[in-house]
């Protein structure tokens, strides 16, 4: 029973990832709005960033994409005094069952598999004043990890960033106020 609930789980989210690709063809890294326009965004002007549980090696360059494309929609950074506080939130699926319990970024050298999983980044944003919830989204990639394979930045940092643009363009823009 567990495995058939873990094999749907899995197919679902693989669902997910090939339509979040199929509308960002070429760039293999699939997003979706999952709450859009409940705020006053004409009162938003600065936000702070939160990570949860996000890699380090993934941490800084990850944010600062996201923030090149944030300030493309007229958003500040101010993590001292912000009108709303951007959290990101990393969790990945493993898409094997019997790889449920390898983290794929602590890599025993005992453990010689590749490693199939789906990166999730759940990014949701809050007023900083009463904490409401205002805006939300996901962005998550497809991951066919052979041994000793490692993260490849130069060629991510673009595809990210492009990825935030197509995920923020249903943001409000300070621009068209």
């Amino acid at each position: 029973m567990k495995a058939a609930i873990t094999r749907s789980i899995t197919m679902i989210a693989a669902l997910a990832i090939l339509v979040g690709c199929a509308s960002n063809a070429g760039l293999r890294i699939g997003n979706s709005l999952t709450l859009c326009c409940p705020g006053n965004y004409a009162s938003y002007s600065t936000y702070a960033v939160e990570s949860v549980e996000l890699p380090i090696f993934l941490r800084d360059y990850m944010v600062e994409e996201f923030e090149t494309a944030f300030q493309e929609r007229g958003m500040t950074r101010n993590d001292q005094r912000s009108d709303i506080i951007v959290n990101f939130a990393y969790r990945h699926v493993s898409l094997d069952p019997e790889q449920q319990n390898i983290d794929p970024f602590v890599r025993m050298e005992s453990i010689n598999v590749e490693l199939h999983y789906i990166a999730i980044m759940d990014i949701t944003m809050r007023e900083r004043s009463g904490g409401k919830e205002i805006w939300g989204g996901q962005i998550s990639r497809l991951h066919s990890v052979q041994p000793g394979e490692y993260m490849h930045e130069d060629g991510a940092r673009p595809a990210f960033l492009q990825t935030f643009r197509d995920l923020l363009s249903n943001y409000p823009s300070r621009y068209e106020e």
